[in-house]
């Protein structure tokens, strides 16, 4: 079980700076300034910004801006095609399963941000696996994620900082994603913090005041 920190506390404005497409709502992204918060801690210019789990491309575009170069992997085909076709690097945006990462050839990476899909304990319905039956459930998502962030240690450069950014999850079953992915994921990385932010402005939703995001370095040789 890895170490926890006393987690640190920030504050950012709620605002979401670019349009979604047509197919799709703003539910799956997070607000650009959580991003280009983090990647400006921990990159500098050059840089190359992974997101394995790209949705909607808010780490890719925010690392673009400020001058890194962006890799990113989307599973659904119509959200690869609209996030590499607004890219300058929109050749180093992979349209398939984060699972395979290892398998695309990507150069040793510098930082990893990424908000992996969410999943609650009661579900059946495993976003990991596009909801094949045989795969079903909470405690499959999880060894899933497992198996996945320690391939990303392959990927990233020994010491390279690994986000992820992940909520708890209300309902008539409580679900302590971020307690349950700080502990699967510090199988292969060391969690060194986690952050709460609260979000302010007057776009916050009345039920997102805050979220979470867990900080770990790549100890992999």
């Amino acid at each position: 079980m890895p170490r926890l920190s006393f987690p640190l506390h920030l504050n950012l404005p709620y605002a979401l700076e670019r349009d979604p497409p047509a197919f799709e709502d703003n539910a799956i992204k997070y607000p650009e300034a959580l991003a280009r918060h983090f990647i400006k801690a921990y990159t500098k210019r050059g840089d190359r910004v992974f997101d394995p789990f790209a949705g909607l491309g808010t780490t890719l575009f925010v690392a673009e801006e400020l001058g890194r170069v962006p890799f990113g992997i989307e599973y659904d085909a119509h959200r690869h095609e609209w996030v590499a076709g607004q890219l300058d690097h929109w050749t180093n945006m992979v349209c398939g399963d984060a699972g395979a990462m290892e398998k695309f050839g990507f150069p040793k990476m510098d930082f990893c941000m990424a908000s992996p899909p969410f999943m609650r304990v009661t579900d059946k319905w495993n976003p990991l696996y596009a909801g094949n039956p045989k795969q079903a459930g909470y405690d499959r998502y999880l060894k899933r994620m497992g198996v996945i962030y320690a391939r990303l240690a392959n990927v990233m450069k020994r010491g390279a900082v690994v986000v992820v950014h992940a909520d708890n999850l209300p309902g008539a079953t409580y679900t302590p994603l971020v307690r349950d992915l700080s502990f699967v994921i510090g199988k292969t990385m060391r969690l060194e913090s986690e952050t709460i932010v609260q979000w302010t402005g007057r776009a916050v939703p009345q039920d997102y005041a805050h979220t979470h995001c867990l900080v770990f370095r790549n100890v992999k040789p």
